[in-house]
């Protein structure tokens, strides 16, 4: 069997049970304070699309029952044509004891070491995904800047950062941005905004982030990613001191208490790379789109690369093959360093690249640099993608294989972790509409998908993306027009 139609999730026992792990909180905000992980929680707990659904039995693994949980479990359940069971660790343990014969599958959204340890030692179960080892390194956004630059590799570059721990932030900053003023100097662009990115080291998702940028003698700081509320400081010194705040309230420096501060750069595009590893193979997912609100560079949503501009459709077809084999060496002297067997992985990851503006193209031009392009960081995990697209192909009741996703992802998919509700409008309502509308859809290949009947909703479109996002515009705006208003218990 070709590697494109292997299964991605090894069951091969006659009893088998698979379970989904969407710990985006505990995993991927592993050095957050509690807070931070509640709120991201409480937001994309709903959220799991890499179910290994071909198992005879299948779970996803929650912190607690609520009711809004189970509510979303059902239709998940209506829309992959499996019943699902929600399971705690201390209720999958006792099952575990129960039935030690049945193969147990799980897959955590990250495998950094805390959900190996607890996978493979407390609930003595199988994992799926990079092993820990190699997350350890990857998701750390200082140890990754220092690996690629420890290993070199053309075309994966970090761009201009320091390291400084949460408390040096205002001092190494302050320093930081004179060097820039000099850069910026040497290369004789003053209009190029002066700016940097900190980032907490194990930040993700712009959760743990300031961006810092400079407009007529005003700083102005954007917290988290949430370009709708951007503040504004008379100096360097406040902005920085403001922003060190924030941080120390989003960050348990007890575990990490480093951040990494990078160049603003002006960018033309910043597409993500998905690949898969399977039997000692990397196969590349090719570019995705990522989705930013106006001024932010936080990732709202992912989509089908689309090429806004000729230039852009032209990096695409010089550097996306380029890229994908420099990530696979990546990940291959990676495990290398780790110890670890590359034929034994199966798991997916991702790099998001920055493709340089006009500004940036010409600062490096000007100061005799060869074209450079930039990877903002790496996500050794499944991501908002490659999670949605496993959830149309398990919407369309398939067999996860390369190909199926590559199939999904030339049919169109769009995923939209943010989809604005008018006030006052129940998701669960949507959900149901959505689910109805759906069903008939399908018969023509396009999907609406509700990932979490949140309010923003979490959405999925694949297919036709532009109808399917018509169909659920009308849905919405038929519902919120309604003159007695429904609400479901």
């Amino acid at each position: 069997m070709s590697v494109f139609d292997t299964p991605l999730f090894p069951l091969t026992m006659p009893e088998s049970r698979g379970i989904g792990f969407h710990n985006i909180g505990t995993g991927v905000l592993r050095a957050s304070h509690a807070a931070t992980i509640a709120k991201v929680e409480t937001h994309y707990g709903e959220r799991c699309g890499h179910i290994p659904l071909t198992a005879d039995r299948v779970s996803l693994l929650v912190n607690t029952h609520t009711d809004n949980l189970h509510s979303h479990v059902h239709y998940l359940s209506a829309l992959f044509g499996k019943e699902i069971q929600p399971v705690t660790v201390a209720e999958l343990t006792m099952e575990q004891r129960r039935t030690p014969a049945v193969q147990t599958l799980i897959v955590p959204y990250v495998n950094v070491p805390e959900a190996e340890t607890l996978i493979q030692t407390t609930l003595q179960a199988q994992t799926w995904g990079l092993p820990a080892a190699m997350v350890d390194i990857l998701k750390n956004k200082a140890r990754f800047y220092q690996l690629l630059d420890e290993l070199a590799l053309e075309d994966l570059h970090a761009p201009d950062y320091r390291i400084a721990a949460l408390s040096a932030l205002p001092a190494t900053a302050l320093q930081f941005l004179q060097s820039i003023e000099e850069l910026l100097k040497a290369a004789d662009v003053p209009e190029y905004p002066r700016g940097i990115m900190v980032r907490a080291a194990e930040s993700d998702g712009n959760y743990g982030s300031c961006l810092l940028y400079e407009q007529r003698r005003i700083v102005h700081v954007i917290y988290d990613g949430d370009a709708a509320h951007v503040h504004t400081y008379p100096s360097w010194q406040e902005a920085l001191a403001a922003s060190q705040k924030h941080l120390y309230t989003t960050m348990d420096v007890q575990k990490e208490e480093r951040v990494v501060i990078s160049r603003y750069l002006d960018m033309l595009d910043s597409p993500g790379l998905s690949v898969v590893i399977l039997d000692g193979q990397v196969e590349s997912l090719r570019w995705n789109g990522q989705l930013q609100k106006e001024g932010s560079k936080a990732c709202v949503g992912t989509s089908t690369f689309r090429p806004k501009t000729a230039q852009v459709a032209r990096l695409q077809r010089e550097y996306e093959d380029r890229m994908a084999e420099r990530f696979e060496t990546l990940l291959r002297l990676t495990a290398l360093r780790c110890g670890i067997d590359f034929a034994s992985i199966r798991g997916v990851a991702n790099i998001d690249i920055m493709l340089p503006g006009p500004l940036e193209e010409r600062l490096q031009q000007r100061l005799g640099y060869a074209p450079t392009h930039y990877i903002a960081e790496s996500n050794p995990r499944w991501t908002n993608y490659t999670d949605a697209i496993l959830a149309v192909i398990g919407a369309n009741r398939q067999i996860p294989t390369v190909q199926r996703m590559r199939q999904v992802i030339q049919s169109g998919v769009l995923a939209v972790d943010k989809y604005e509700l008018p006030q006052g409008l129940d998701p669960r309502m949507v959900r149901s509409a959505i689910a109805a509308r759906d069903d008939v859809l399908k018969q023509q290949g396009t999907r609406i998908i509700c990932r979490m009947a949140q309010s923003p909703m979490g959405v999925i479109f694949a297919g036709d993306v532009e109808m399917a996002q018509q169909e659920l515009a009308t849905i919405v705006h038929t519902l919120a027009n309604r003159e007695t208003p429904v609400s479901l218990s």
